[in-house]
């Protein structure tokens, strides 16, 4: 079991390092909006910071760098609880976006959301002094 509990952390830490860092560089393709015209506004809007695709946004380089942060703690086994801790709003966000605005694509957020809960609930240990 302590294998899979592994394999679990470093594909989601090396999931967290591939989108992470896809929000600097933009080397895989976007979701397919069509037919879903509020996901493709949010999206171009927390990716560009103007109404012409010129001007480079703060908040998907804010999220890139805290996944690849996380990403980074959880492959090299450093610090996971916190690197999981920082990623539950990253998670939250994920479900949310897709769920009200563009859910045929929720199936990579849902992926990262369970498996971060279930490392939260396989590490607890580390985090029951937060609620003493």
């Amino acid at each position: 079991m302590n294998t899979f509990h592994t394999i679990l952390r470093i594909g989601l830490g090396v999931l967290l390092l591939l989108f992470g860092f896809n929000k600097f560089f933009w080397f895989l393709k976007d979701f397919d909006f069509t037919g879903y015209p509020e996901a493709e506004y949010l999206f171009e809007a927390l990716r560009y910071s103007w109404s012409e695709p010129s001007g480079k946004g703060y908040i998907m380089n804010l999220v890139g760098l805290t996944e690849v942060v996380s990403g980074l703690l959880l492959v090299l086994h450093k610090w996971t609880p916190f690197a999981l801790i920082i990623l539950v709003p990253i998670s939250i966000n994920l479900v949310a976006f897709h769920l009200f605005v563009n859910l045929p694509n929720i199936g990579p957020a849902l992926l990262v959301a369970l498996v971060n809960g279930y490392l939260i609930y396989r590490n607890w240990s580390a985090f029951k002094p937060l609620f003493q």
